[in-house]
């Protein structure tokens, strides 16, 4: 078996194998006489069957299925062996006739490899935010952890300070056939939700109103709290919800005391309200920081995606692009899909090269770490913060059969080594803002 390209330019070439017959003969007869020892045909013993009857029947597809296989071992290894960094995969050019008799067979295969460039890290600058918590979010957060943990007091009647529990359904007509059946929503209103409050603020308990879907397209801040935002609106299957007032109470705020401090942080970590705010002003601008860091990260990428030059195998991508999607009918619309792809495909291989450059790998204990934090956040959603280790690994360690959780995760915590580097590498110009002007600067 031969193989060998020539270059159409510098990203794509036409790779043909050429198989010999002695290459794939023996594995083709050692498996006719294995048909012809276990076939049943009516009028021969079992094992009696006549190899020309078995040949006929069977030798085309069997040497079809061969070839293929030591087709695609033989590209494979002149892809490992020349250490080719392909976009997509092969493409075959289409044969007319198989000649299953001759001595040779060659195939040949359209592929795409990636450019070669350099991107230097340390020329790219951005700003880089310190953001501060202010008083505000700081005494914001410590009243989210006096709710938590605060009592209810049941009310007659909707007040100020009423936390209203609501059930919102959706109104199916009666003359309605064949229609799904829709899990109400359970929200609480509140005078933090404005637009929903002011809707329900005159009910009693038990009491309902109907809301049109023309009243939620005109007032987005009432869909958004009702749970239809925008998105969801768009597929809305009826004409009016009905909103029920299901309870009305009050919530007692836990006092600042020790007992608080005790149930948010744990015995003895926090013993005044002044450690309580230190505490949670460290916690907040952790956090924000990240998000800072992100942006940072992104402004970088952003002027590499803009600046840095890479020559794409546009005609091969086109080519796969048909031969990889059946829903793509022709060239026209491949060029068109792939127009729209481009800046895409351009970031995908600017973030690849990125970390090639930079030796960023990943290994399963990467994987599995990531998948780890993936399945203590999800659990944390329903409240359950003390699962054993070894129970959170089970999960992890399923979640990593999937292959497309594995494809996610690979990405994320890629993404997150690459960010270490462009936060060690590029140039961070400096600035404090508080998290509202950040905030501000993310909605520009």
């Amino acid at each position: 078996m031969n193989v060998t390209a020539q270059n159409h330019d510098e990203v794509s070439a036409l790779l043909t194998v050429t198989v010999d017959k002695a290459d794939y003969k023996g594995n083709v007869d050692k498996q006719l006489h294995n048909y012809a020892k276990n076939a049943q045909v009516p009028g021969f013993r079992k094992g009696k069957v006549p190899m020309g009857m078995v040949r006929k029947q069977y030798e085309a597809p069997i040497s079809i299925e061969e070839i293929n296989k030591v087709v695609s071992e033989g590209l494979n290894a002149y892809i490992k062996d020349n250490n080719l960094k392909m976009v997509g995969q092969p493409v075959p050019v289409p044969v007319d006739d198989l000649d299953l008799n001759a001595e040779q067979i060659t195939v040949a295969f359209e592929v795409g490899y990636e450019p070669d460039f350099k991107i230097d890290l340390a020329s790219y600058s951005a700003p880089h935010y310190q953001v501060q918590a202010s008083d505000k979010e700081i005494g914001q957060s410590i009243e989210n952890m006096q709710k938590r943990f605060a009592a209810r007091s049941e009310q007659d009647k909707i007040g100020d300070d009423s936390q209203v529990a609501l059930e919102v359904t959706q109104v199916v007509e009666e003359s309605a056939e064949g229609e799904h059946h829709h899990h109400p929503k359970t929200l609480t209103a509140s005078k933090e939700t404005k637009a929903l409050f002011d809707l329900v603020k005159k009910l009693k308990k038990d009491a309902t109103l109907k809301v049109t879907k023309k009243q939620l397209e005109e007032n987005e801040d009432l869909a958004t709290q009702l749970g239809f935002p925008k998105e969801e609106l768009e597929h809305l299957h009826h004409d009016e919800l009905e909103v029920k007032v299901t309870d009305i109470y009050s919530l007692d705020l836990h006092e600042l005391n020790q007992e608080l401090f005790d149930k948010v942080y744990g015995e003895g970590t926090i013993s005044s309200e002044q450690e309580l705010k230190g505490k949670v002003k460290e916690e907040l601008d952790e956090y924000f920081q990240q998000n800072a860091d992100i942006h940072f990260v992104n402004k970088i990428l952003e002027q590499v995606n803009e600046k840095q030059e890479v020559n794409l195998p546009e005609a091969f991508l086109v080519k796969w692009l048909q031969f990889s999607n059946e829903n793509i009918q022709s060239e026209a619309q491949a060029k068109e899909i792939f127009e729209n792809e481009k800046a895409i495909v351009k970031s995908q291989i600017i973030e690849g090269k990125l970390m090639t450059d930079n030796g960023i790998e990943l290994d399963y204990a990467d994987l599995l770490a990531q998948s780890e934090q993936m399945v203590r956040n999800q659990l944390a959603v329903y409240g359950i913060h003390n699962l054993p280790d070894e129970e959170i690994q089970k999960y992890a360690v399923e979640m990593l059969k999937q292959e497309e959780q594995v494809r996610q995760i690979s990405s994320e915590v890629g993404m997150a080594k690459l960010k270490d580097v462009i936060l060690e590498t590029s140039e961070k110009k400096a600035a404090t803002i508080s998290h509202d002007e950040f905030l501000e600067l993310l909605k520009k």
